[in-house]
Parts: structure tokens; sequence; C-alpha cells
């Protein structure tokens, strides 16, 4: 059977995957290794039978996937946050490396190992497959005898820098009793879900919708303005019930940022009950309005027209198409609306507006899912290429040698930016949610699936070679080390949840195993913000660093 699964690579990876999403479902005392486990099941085929092997390419094309949907996800976010505690977060993980470097190096000379396996044994244990590669391409320059000893190290490494690091974020999450959702609300990753009211005026309060939001205080949306006669606030003041009440007779409006409201309106405002509660202890009292009928209509209609994607709730103008924007959901989660927000393909807004111009809005907006599933391709396919063409520049270092961002490195940053741009003219730089999750789920798939069968040889030797746990030990402590510094340091110094901080650590490894295994163990997307703040800079450090130590042991 493992011969016939050696002969066919395509008919192994299917499997491979299969039997790993499966395995990955699996929770043993609460822990699931989720995507994670496709690397484990590809490391045992392959250490079984180290003939089964994925071409390299189906490793380098799947990681590219992943880190520039990762990075087109998280780019307005890295570089609104970057000059704030991004540079922090930056600076220390420099700091850690040159520590990392540093303990690599006083380890090696202290017990006698090999210069060169011990530097592949850094590089894999921070699971740095273009640091293994820097370090075999010094040696090919100066000790071409040794240039197999780095792969090696790496290999003995390597599985256990995806469970070293899985360990410390899984007991530190039991031991910590995080709790993932709460951590992400607090974060502003989640949201609570949000609710609407409706608050009476009091008297002596008035003035412009957007003079009145800013008067409260209060993070909340404003959709209409009722102005009722006095029978009628009489009735919803004396009430303890839901009053029902049609507005056909009554002078109802938009309430855009210049509509004006006076004491004895009633405004309907959406928000968090937090924030609702914030807004009506200023402003008025809550009445227990029912809208059975109205002129004013509400409909969810989704973001597909190429026009509006990629630009801000400003930008397109909402009013002078005749309606409000009070609702915007993105995956699983409401969020009140501001004018800086930028629609993105497969957003579902709330459209308020007479109803006589839903249509009108409908086509402005797209609403059409047929046409999100036709996803364009063509921006995915460029961007991508930027990233590829970035990560293979060479870029010069001192004694001849040279570094570059690689298939990994490239396409993240790449994805950043053009995250961050959203579109350029008439390019829409960003994906339908579900397209970019769906390609960011493969290529992960393929990364874990190739790379694991990678490690096969040199895990099967060192089962047969006591001189190889030396190296497998070391590896696993410096992952370990790594993890444990990033829990400790982010959340007593930099005030991190436990979740952004491995997912630091997982920037530090540049590890797309453990953030897929972090994603699918908390379900937020806050280790992931941890991940791109400062995967740039480990990338590149990492590659100088196992330079510089390959250098210092030669």
């Amino acid at each position: 059977m493992l011969d016939f699964l050696a002969e066919q690579p395509l008919i192994t990876l299917v499997v491979i995957c299969a039997v790993g999403f499966a395995l990955g479902r699996i929770r043993v005392f609460g822990i699931a290794l989720g995507p994670a486990a496709v690397l484990f099941v590809a490391l045992a085929l392959s250490t079984a039978n180290p003939d089964i092997q994925m071409p390299p390419l189906l490793y380098q094309l799947g990681l590219s996937i992943f880190v520039y949907t990762i990075g087109l996800t998280a780019g307005r976010a890295f570089f609104a946050d970057l000059p704030h505690r991004g540079w922090r977060l930056n600076a220390f993980v420099a700091i850690l490396l040159v520590t990392l470097v540093a303990g690599s190096f006083a380890i090696t000379k202290l017990i006698h190992l090999d210069g060169a396996t011990a530097a592949g044994t850094l590089s894999g244990a921070l699971t740095s497959t273009p640091g293994m590669a820097a370090i075999v391409q010094v040696l090919e320059n100066s000790a071409r005898d040794l240039a197999a000893n780095p792969v090696v190290g790496y290999s003995l490494a390597y599985p256990g820098g995806i469970l070293g690091a899985i360990a410390v974020a899984a007991i530190g999450a039991k031991v910590l009793k995080v709790n993932h959702v709460q951590d992400a609300l607090d974060e502003g990753i989640l949201h609570a879900p949000l609710e609407h009211r409706s608050v009476l005026l009091r008297d002596g309060i008035g003035g412009t919708i957007d003079g009145l939001r800013r008067f409260s205080g209060a993070d909340i949306m404003v959709s209409r303005i009722i102005h009722p006669d006095p029978d009628t606030i009489r009735l919803l003041t004396n009430s303890d019930e839901l009053v029902p009440l049609a507005t056909d007779d009554l002078d109802e409006e938009l309430a855009h940022d210049e509509a004006e409201a006076h004491g004895g309106a009633i405004l309907v405002i959406a928000g968090t009950p937090q924030e609702l509660d914030k807004a009506i202890a200023l402003l008025g009292v809550e009445v227990p309005l029912e809208i059975t009928k109205s002129d004013i209509s509400y409909r969810r209609m989704t973001i597909s027209n190429p026009a509006v994607a990629g630009r801000t709730i400003k930008d397109i103008d909402p009013l002078s198409h005749g309606f409000l924007i009070t609702r915007l959901r993105r995956g699983d989660e409401d969020v009140v609306p501001h004018d800086h927000d930028v629609l993105q393909f497969s957003d579902r807004v709330r459209a308020v507006a007479p109803a006589h111009r839903m249509k009108d809005v409908e086509r402005f907006l797209g609403d059409s899912e047929r046409s999100l599933a036709d996803v364009d391709l063509f921006p995915f396919s460029l961007g991508l290429a930027l990233g590829l063409l970035l990560g293979a520049v060479p870029i010069p270092l001192p004694g001849g040698t040279h570094m570059s961002l690689g298939f990994g490195g490239g396409p993240i940053v790449i994805g950043l930016v053009l995250g961050a741009l959203t579109r350029t003219g008439k390019i829409q730089w960003q994906m339908p949610y579900h397209a970019n999750r769906s390609l960011g789920g493969l290529g992960l798939a393929l990364f874990l699936a190739g790379v694991g069968t990678t490690a096969g040889q040199g895990f099967r030797n060192a089962l047969t070679d006591p001189s190889s746990l030396t190296y497998i030990a070391v590896g696993f402590l410096f992952t370990v080390t790594s993890a444990l510094v990033c829990g400790v340091v982010g959340t007593v110094f930099m005030r991190l949840r436990w979740d952004e901080a491995m997912g630091v650590a997982a920037g530090v490894s540049t590890n797309p195993a453990f953030l897929g295994y972090l994603n699918g163990q908390t379900g937020t997307e806050l280790a992931a913000r941890g991940y791109t703040t400062v995967y740039p800079t480990a990338m590149i450090g990492k590659i100088l660093g196992c330079q510089i130590l390959i250098l210092l042991l030669l």
C-alpha cells in the first residue's frame, strides 16, 4: 500500500488531506489539532516510506497562497497598528531572534555539536525553510561538503517545532482558563450583537444627527427620525409594553448626518446594548415603539458591485443614492458602520431607504450571490505574482552572499500592501470573504501535506540513530523557549491577550500549521492579528540570523 502511494502522489495528496482533516476534528481533553493534523499524517506516511514525497512546487504554491490571503485580510489593520504598538512587537521579535541565535551558538559550543547541523536545527525549531536554505547557500560557497548537514538538522527539529509550539499554546490556554471569545470581544476582533431601540429626545436636547451622536459619546447608528404627535408621546411614555405604530401619517425621515432633531422627536438607533444604554442616558428616554408599517423600509443586501467594493462608505455617499447603511455584516458579525469602513465583496449591509427606492439601492449595491460566485481571479493572480517576484529578488549581504524573502515572505508583504490599498483604479484586490477563506484553507492544506513529506527521511533516521536525539531535544528546547517567551512577555509586559501572544509566537516561527491550529481552536482572528504584525520582521530576521549563525560556527 505504501509503495502504491509513493507511485501515486496525487492520490497520496488527497488521502493525506482527507485523513488529516478528519483527525484534526477529534478533541482530546478539549484540544483538537485542526488543519495541523494534515502535517502529521504526511510526516507519518513519509516516515514509514521515505519514497512518499510531494513535489516542492506543491508546498511552495500552498504557502504562497495561504500567506497572501492572510495579508489581504490583515493589511489595513497591520498598517493602522504599526505606528502604535506594532513597532514595539517587531522590536521585541528582533531582540528574541538575536537571543535565540546567541543561545544556539552557546549550546553548540558547549556540548560540541556539529555546527552545520546545529544551525539547521535552529531553522527547524523555528520552522524556517528560507532560513535553512540560506544556511545551505552559505555552505555551498564556503564548505560544500557540509551542505547536506543543515537539511538533516532541519528535518530532525521541524516536527518538534510544530508540536512544541502547539503544546505551549494549548497548555497555557488551559492553565490561564482563557476565554477566547471574550478576549476577542475585549480587543475589538469580535463585537457584541447589535440591537435597535427607540429614544424620545428630552426637552433641551437637539441639533443635527451627527452632533447628537457626538454628544452621546456612544458608537451608535441613527436610522430614522420620527416626529410623533402629543397623543402618541403620551401613549408611548405611559406603556410598559411594545406599542405597535404605523408611521404612514407621521412626519418621518432618514436620519442623515445633517438632518435635525429636537426635544419630542423619536430616534431609532442601533448599536451594542452597552452603547445604546450610554446614548439613551444622555439623549432622553427609551420608548417601547414597534413600527408596523412605514414609508421607510430596510433590507439586507450583499455587496457584489465592483464599483462599490473596495471603497469606503463615505466615498460611495449612500445618501446621494437615497439610502443609509445602518449595519455592516462581515463573516458572522454585525457591526455599527462608520464613514471610514471599506466595503468588501460579500459584505452584507442593512440598507434603510424609502420603500419605492429599494430597487435602485439593490442595483447600486449589487446584491447578487451569483456574481459573487464568479470570482475574478485576475487580481488575485496578479497580486500573488507580484509577491512571488518580490520574494525572488536577491538582497545582497556582507561576504558575497544574499538573501530573499522567498515564496512565503514576498506574498505576505505584497498581500499586506494590497490589502491596505483594497483597490487600485478598477482593480479590486480584495476577494469575497468566503473565497478568501476557502483559498487560504486550500493553500494551507497543500503546504502542510507537501512540507510534511519532506521531513520523513530525517525523522526516520532519527529513530535509528541515538545521537540524533540530541538535535531533536535542542530544537524542541528552542521551540518551547521561543513560544514561552512570547507568551510571558506578550501577556505580562505588552498587555496582549494569550491568543494574540501565541499569534506572535506563530509569527516568530512563520508557522502556518501553528496559526491554523490557533484559528481552529479559538474560533477568532485574534491570533492572526499577532501573526501578521510580526511575520515580515520574523521572516527577514531568521534568514539573517541563520546566516550569521553558520558564519560564526564555521
